[in-house]
């Protein structure tokens, strides 16, 4: 992002600086939207989000709805991967300590 600021602002072919802009333009939309899915999933409401980009809760909702719902929804996914390779790491790890303690008692420990 930093690349493409410069190039926006400092390159002399106005062109080259206009495409720089636009492509600034959707990098700082996705970051924008990101930072709305966090601030939903930690509790803000519309409201307030769309009084921190200047426009309607409903305007906000509008804008910003799917992205959160996106969000959530890998939030949520990885969530089920991260407790399905818990419960696989935990089913692993007492299977181990029953082959030892079995191994111990064929030894006669």
């Amino acid at each position: 992002m930093t690349a493409t600021w410069e190039t926006a602002t400092t390159d002399a072919d106005p062109l080259a600086a206009l495409g720089a802009a636009r492509a600034l333009v959707g990098l700082l939309s996705t970051w924008e939207a990101r930072l709305v899915s966090e601030a939903v999933a930690a509790g803000a409401t519309w409201e307030v989000v769309g009084g921190t980009v200047g426009v309607s809760r409903q305007a906000a909702w509008e804008r910003f709805h799917d992205d959160v719902h996106e969000f959530r929804r890998r939030v949520k996914s990885d969530l089920h991967e991260l407790r399905d390779r818990h419960r696989q790491e935990m089913l692993e790890m007492r299977e181990a300590v029953k082959s030892r303690a079995r191994a111990r008692g064929r030894r006669g420990y």
